[in-house]
């Protein structure tokens, strides 16, 4: 989670490169974090390999849920393995996901791989139902419930634009605003030594990136 180094700045004359390839994990405030993901109408070789990565950094940073858009892929699917080890629990690949029919309410602490060291109390549904597509094109639809229901919702935020943080009550907003000033600190520090690439390149390539795989 702490590996934030950059793709290779793009050529203004090539434009930016719309293969997939390498994948990292991105930490606030990365833009791709803030964007609304596009549905997918092509799953390919180059969409396998990429959700075959999810899985491994996922695992590596210990976690049970990983969004596209946290390894900088503008695609509206998550991987979900509520064990968090690759020899236990099951691998759920949810492509273009829907949820519906929320029920009931309970409170629990979350973290976020995007946001390492922030953990805070957050107030979902117990309850919700999923509809989406495996890797393999077929129908998922399932009434979820416990942790898993928690996962999938964390998740499904990713791929909205929004983090958990956006569901905390004023007062714990008002302590996690500290350690997202953090971030935006050593995010801009990158950015301007070019450890990272600017915001309008980072733009340009999940635009190319949606442009191969999402539609219009």
């Amino acid at each position: 989670m702490n590996d934030s180094s950059a793709h290779a700045a793009d050529s203004a004359d090539e434009g930016p490169d719309a293969a997939i390839g390498q994948l990292e994990l991105v930490e606030y405030p990365h833009p791709a974090l803030r964007r609304v993901s596009r549905p997918v109408v092509r799953i390919d070789d180059e969409l396998r390999d990429a959700v075959r990565q999810m899985f491994e950094i996922m695992y590596a940073e210990q976690g049970v849920g990983l969004a596209a858009n946290q390894v900088a892929l503008p695609y509206r699917l998550f991987i979900v393995n509520t064990e968090g080890r690759p020899d236990a629990g099951e691998e759920l690949v949810f492509i273009n996901p829907q949820l519906s029919r929320p029920r009931g309410t309970a409170l629990q602490e979350e973290g976020c791989l995007s946001l390492p060291g922030v953990r805070m109390d957050v107030r979902r549904p117990e309850r919700v139902r999923v509809k989406a597509y495996s890797l393999a094109g077929e129908v998922i639809d399932a009434d979820l419930d416990g942790f898993l229901a928690r996962v999938v919702q964390h998740e499904f935020d990713h791929i909205e634009g929004r983090l958990f943080t956006d569901r905390l009550s004023e007062a714990s907003a008002m302590e996690a605003e500290r350690a997202l000033d953090g971030f935006r600190e050593i995010f801009a520090g990158m950015q301007a030594r070019g450890e990272l690439p600017n915001d309008r390149q980072i733009v340009a390539r999940l635009d190319a990136l949606e442009r191969v795989r999402c539609q219009a």
